[in-house]
C-alpha cells in the first residue's frame, strides 16, 4: 500500500501536471483470459468528480464472472473489473461538497475498481455508493476490511431484513456459508439477530463458519440433506438464504417451516426449478434479491443497507474475514483461487 510520503507526492503532482501522471490498472482484454496490467494516465478532474487513491479492492464472484463474460450484465472487453473499493480522497472537484482531500472513503463503482487511482462522480455520495468513513486517514484504518463490507454484508443485510423479514429466534439456513456473502449472512443472523444458524459448506471449511456463529454445519455433498435438517429442526427452517442454487435448492424449499421464506441470491450451482405446489402447501414464499440493482431501483433502501453495515463494523459488532490481501500484480492468482472455490471469506487486492 502507498505510504503517506507517496500520497503527498502524488497530491503535489496532481496540482501541477495531472495528465503526465500514470497509474496501474488490471485490464480484462479478453474474456476468460488473464488480466493484463496496463498504465493509464490521470485526466483533468471535472468539477463534479472525486479522485480516490485506491488502497484496497474486494474480489467478488460477480467480478470473476464478469471477466469470463458470464455475469448477468455483460461488459465487453477491454475493461477494468472490480467494483468494491476503499481508499483516500486525492482531489475533489469545485462543485463537490461533503468531502475533503485526505478523507477515507468506501465505495461501489460500476467497474474500474482494480486500479490504483479511481475517479468517480459526486452523485455517488447521494446514492450511498460512496461513503466517508472518517475525516482523516490514519494508520489504524484497515482498508482491506472496509473493501470487504459493502457487497457481502450489504447483500446479506438487505436479504435478511427486507426480504426474509428476519426476527430474533428464527432458524436460518445459509448455503455457500464459507463464501463472502454466505459468511456475512451467518454472522448477521447469529450475532446481530440472535438466530439459530445452519451453515451449509464443505466440512474442511466449517471451522470458520462455526467461528462466525453457525450452530450446525451440513456438508452440501451429503446425500441426506433433508434428514439432517429435520434432525436439527423437526418443524423446518424459517429462512433459507441461498447463494448457490442448483437442484439442491428443491430439498431446501421442502425443508421450509410453515410460512418459511426462501431468499435466492445466486446460482453458482445452476438455476433451480422450484415447485410452486410446495410453496402453496407450506404457505411459503420465494424472493429474489439483486442488491446492486437497488442503487437505481430503490436508492433509499440501498443507502440504508450500506450505512447499516458500515455502522455495525465501526461499532465492532461485525468483523469481515479476509482470507488474503494480494498485491495488484497477483490479481490473476486471486481469480484462480476464486474459480477453484478455494476462498473462505474475502480476497482483497491491496494497492
Amino acid at each position: 500500500m502507498a505510504s503517506c510520503g507517496r500520497l503527498n507526492t502524488l497530491r503535489r503532482q496532481l496540482c501541477t501536471s495531472a495528465a503526465k501522471i500514470s497509474f496501474r490498472a488490471a485490464e480484462c482484454q479478453e474474456w476468460k483470459k488473464p488480466l493484463v496490467l496496463v498504465n493509464r494516465h490521470i485526466s483533468p478532474l471535472e468539477d463534479y468528480e472525486i479522485r480516490v487513491k485506491t488502497k484496497a479492492c474486494g474480489l467478488n464472484y460477480a467480478t470473476y464472472l464478469a471477466t469470463r463474460g458470464e455475469y448477468q450484465v455483460k461488459t465487453e472487453p477491454p475493461f477494468v473489473p472490480g467494483s468494491e473499493f476503499a481508499g483516500e480522497v486525492l482531489e475533489v472537484g469545485k462543485d463537490v461538497t461533503g468531502l475533503s482531500v485526505g478523507d477515507v472513503v468506501v465505495g461501489l463503482a460500476n467497474t474500474d475498481g482494480i486500479q490504483e487511482v479511481l475517479t468517480v462522480p459526486a452523485f455517488m455520495l447521494d446514492l450511498g455508493a460512496l461513503v466517508k468513513v472518517n475525516a482523516r486517514s490514519s494508520n489504524s484504518v484497515d482498508y482491506s476490511k472496509l473493501a470487504s463490507l459493502l457487497v457481502n454484508y450489504g447483500t446479506a443485510w438487505m436479504g435478511l431484513t427486507r426480504k426474509a423479514l428476519i426476527k430474533e429466534g428464527d432458524t436460518v439456513l445459509v448455503t455457500g456459508a464459507s463464501g463472502g456473502v454466505g459468511l456475512a449472512a451467518v454472522e448477521l443472523a447469529s450475532k446481530i439477530f440472535k438466530c439459530k444458524v445452519i451453515g451449509m459448506c464443505r466440512e474442511e471449511k466449517s471451522e470458520q463458519v462455526r467461528n462466525f456463529g453457525a450452530d450446525h454445519i451440513i456438508d452440501y455433498r451429503s446425500e441426506s440433506i433433508r434428514q439432517e435438517i429435520k434432525s436439527i429442526t423437526p418443524s423446518g427452517v424459517d429462512i433459507v438464504f441461498d447463494v448457490v442454487g442448483g437442484d439442491g435448492a428443491i430439498d431446501l424449499v421442502k425443508s421450509l417451516a410453515f410460512e418459511g421464506r426462501f431468499i435466492t441470491i445466486g446460482y453458482t450451482a445452476g438455476i433451480p426449478k422450484i415447485p410452486a405446489n410446495i410453496l402453496l402447501l407450506k404457505s411459503a414464499s420465494v424472493s429474489g434479491l439483486w442488491w446492486g440493482n437497488t442503487m437505481q431501483t430503490a436508492p433509499e433502501v440501498f443507502k440504508e443497507s450500506v450505512n447499516s453495515v458500515i455502522k455495525l463494523y465501526l461499532d465492532g459488532r461485525i468483523d469481515p474475514l479476509i482470507q488474503e490481501t494480494l498485491p495488484l500484480d497477483q490479481v490473476n492468482e486471486g481469480f484462480t483461487k476464486m474459480g477453484a472455490r478455494k476462498v473462505v471469506g474475502k480476497l482483497i487486492i491491496g494497492m
